[in-house]
């Protein structure tokens, strides 16, 4: 049976455990949106000026927040270990007024880097799979459709029943018209020959996607 190459998760512990001991040689990613998550609900009560003021000039705290997640983003968004390196010393540079922050933030960084930061994470295919969200929706959207969580075990049946025929018909329908035109960039080339009317145009360009960066970091 093969497994997995690589699987997401937050930031659980116990998840974290289980994944490391059952499937030890899959290449276990974070959720960067939970971990950017968890890092901004510090920011917000550690990164404040007194007063609202620096150096005598009044400083917005939504600003200073919106400065330093941008300054996050752009670590976890870098593409090479050099550029990451770069976004460091920058993210450490907007973050200087705020020491127990940055200690914070850094220590997550340390923690979890090869797990979030593309300039690793670029280095397994994961067809652009970096967040638990999709999994969350689907949750949610299972919640919405059950309405309460004491309905019997026959009226929960019905209605998952009913979701997934009404997915599976939307599915079919946009998959059908997404298979009937070929986009030019994918005629007349071997990898994506033998797909054509099985695979839909947005698995196509997700697929062109991956090739794309596994040329650039995996040298194919």
């Amino acid at each position: 049976m093969n497994m997995p190459k690589v699987v997401v998760t937050d930031r659980n512990t116990a998840l974290m455990n289980a994944v490391a001991n059952v499937l030890p040689e899959s290449y276990a990613m974070n959720c960067h949106f939970h971990v950017r998550k968890n890092v901004k609900a510090r920011c917000i009560l550690d990164c404040r000026y007194p007063l609202g003021k620096k150096i005598g000039k009044e400083v917005k705290h939504g600003d200073v927040v919106k400065k330093i997640m941008r300054a996050w983003k752009v670590i976890v968004e870098s593409p090479t270990q050099e550029l990451y390196e770069n976004a460091l010393v920058e993210f450490q540079d907007v973050c200087s007024d705020f020491p127990i922050f940055l200690t914070n933030a850094m220590a997550t960084l340390d923690d979890v880097k090869e797990k979030i930061v593309k300039a690793w994470t670029d280095h397994v295919l994961h067809l652009s799979c970096r967040t638990t969200n999709k999994v969350e929706l689907a949750h949610a959207l299972v919640k919405k459709y059950l309405s309460n969580s004491v309905g019997d075990l026959g009226t929960c049946w019905e209605k998952i029943h009913g979701m997934l025929v009404m997915q599976l018909t939307t599915i079919q329908t946009s998959f059908g018209q997404s298979c009937i035109v070929l986009e030019h960039r994918f005629k007349d080339v071997t990898l994506y020959y033998g797909l054509w009317g099985y695979v839909s145009r947005y698995a196509l360009d997700n697929i062109a996607l991956e090739e794309e960066r596994c040329r650039g970091t995996l040298c194919m």
